[in-house]
């Protein structure tokens, strides 16, 4: 073979290799934000004998989202939609990327038998919502804001005192409100990744160890031109430092997607007077609950215990939720 046929033959592999790489990122980046749904919610209220209703609410740009308004065990439904002997103290819960509703309402239920009323939504293109689209933490961020917006006009008796519990992708979202609603009382984010192009790069080739350059950047590239936008800026890496409200960070030691360096890291830049980090042994992502157990949520009711608590009228104080258990 002469010296030109090797040349071409050599050309011929590199430009064949360069395609696979353009093609292998632009399907990796379609798997990112058109992520296939759960089948039907596996979890509900009604499993855990809780009051609830349905309810539904548009975003701004249109998105319609499902999901559930709780009131604090003990109160009756009437009485808490009514916004009669209900506390005033409500949990605001953000899933993670390719979850939903009802499988963090099985992880949390019991906040619900604390004294808190919880507001659980799906995100859009995640369980009953509308939606095709997720991005991972950017337009997500319009869906929380319409979620607390539905709470405030339609149960402003349950918004007095409002926390979020944000998980992975939910945890990023929860970072963003709690800086962009100062009024917020206090945060949990649990498996919270530090940065948005970290993350994609982690989850999407991370089992093969891939270099930044060629695969994770022409799939971000490609992430991009789909959405029309960077989510990169609402990663909790640029907000983490903005944070003023109590705050509890939770992160499993064999989490794969959220390392624990990133984790420490978040936790770094976390600029709240009032924070604390929690690393259950042997968990992975999306495991804490599965792992810690009782101790779980022994501790996670405790937080909103100390930190979710109603203003006192006329005086410096709060008082706690009512009828909270430690």
């Amino acid at each position: 073979m002469s010296k030109i046929e090797m040349l071409n033959w050599f050309l011929f592999a590199l430009g064949l290799l360069a395609a696979l790489a353009v093609y292998a990122a632009y399907r990796k980046s379609g798997e990112i934000i058109q992520p296939v749904r759960r089948g039907a919610l596996a979890n509900t209220p009604d499993q855990y004998r809780l009051a609830h209703e349905a309810v539904e609410f548009s975003t701004a740009d249109g998105v319609r989202l499902k999901g559930w308004f709780l009131p604090a065990a003990g109160a009756g439904r009437s009485d808490a939609f009514q916004g009669q002997e209900a506390t005033g103290c409500t949990i605001i819960f953000c899933h993670g990327w390719r979850s939903n509703r009802g499988e963090m309402l099985r992880d949390t239920w019991f906040l619900a038998e604390k004294g808190f009323n919880l507001l659980y939504f799906d995100f859009r293109a995640s369980g009953e919502s509308k939606g095709a689209v997720s991005s991972v933490g950017y337009l997500e961020t319009r869906d929380f804001d319409a979620a607390y917006e539905f709470l405030k006009a339609n149960r402003p008796h349950a918004a007095e005192a409002v926390g979020v519990f944000g998980t992975s992708m939910g945890g990023s979202v929860a970072v963003y409100a709690a800086v962009k609603y100062p009024e917020l009382v206090c945060l949990l984010a649990e498996n919270t990744f530090l940065s948005y192009n970290k993350v994609v790069a982690n989850w999407s080739w991370r089992r093969l160890k891939t270099p930044y350059f060629p695969l994770v950047a022409l799939t971000l590239f490609f992430v991009r031109r789909k959405l029309k936008a960077d989510p990169e800026p609402y990663s909790p890496l640029y907000n983490a430092g903005k944070i003023k409200i109590p705050v509890m960070f939770i992160n499993g030691d064999h989490d794969d997607l959220v390392p624990l360096p990133d984790a420490e890291a978040l936790f770094g830049l976390c600029s709240s007077e009032k924070k604390q980090m929690w690393v259950i042994a042997g968990a992975s992502h999306a495991k804490c609950a599965e792992v810690g157990g009782e101790v779980y949520r022994g501790k996670v009711a405790a937080f909103f215990a100390e930190n979710l608590r109603e203003p006192v009228p006329g005086a410096g104080g709060a008082k706690p939720a009512g009828g909270q258990k430690a």
